[in-house]
């Protein structure tokens, strides 16, 4: 019985240092619809959830919103990027990533360090797209000295 119950004490703590690093919020706003995603961790590729999606219309004004935090409780993690893009994909929902081939409708990245706990970094844009068509909007961790990197993804399909 002891045994068992270390095991599922190890499996937990395992769990549960796996799902440390960053929490992200990410959030589109449309001017009569609104999706939030939040962390999500690669591997396995693009994640274990489903991606929310957001309807607007062509020309709308949109929101686009994020913030990164850490809250990795031991050390500094250092030189961690964190990308954030919004691209056209081929339609809501597609596993495969955006085509490169085709420019991003915003993008960009901060590097820096964060500190145990209170590291944060956050962008709030506005922006509108003239284009009909699904787009993926996302925000991701690199280099961030794990076996993981954490993103949060959403759909906005513009109508």
């Amino acid at each position: 019985m002891n045994r068992f119950v270390f095991l599922c004490a190890a499996l937990l703590l395992s769990a549960t240092a796996r799902a440390e690093h960053f929490l992200i919020e990410l959030t589109i706003q449309a001017p009569h619809e609104e999706a939030t995603a939040h962390s999500d961790t690669d591997p396995p590729p693009q994640g274990h959830n489903p991606r929310p999606i957001c309807h607007a219309k062509a020309g709308d004004d949109l929101t686009f919103q994020f913030f990164v935090t850490s809250n990795f409780p031991h050390n500094i993690l250092k030189r961690v990027n964190v990308r954030y893009y919004i691209a056209p994909e081929k339609e809501a929902g597609n596993k495969s990533p955006p085509d490169e081939s085709k420019p991003s409708i915003t993008e960009g990245s901060f590097l820096m360090d964060f500190k145990p706990e209170t590291g944060r970094v956050g962008l709030r844009q506005r922006l509108h797209i003239d284009q009909k068509g699904a787009y993926i909007v996302r925000v991701e961790s690199e280099h961030s000295d794990s076996d993981h990197e954490h993103f949060a993804a959403l759909d906005l399909v513009i109508e």
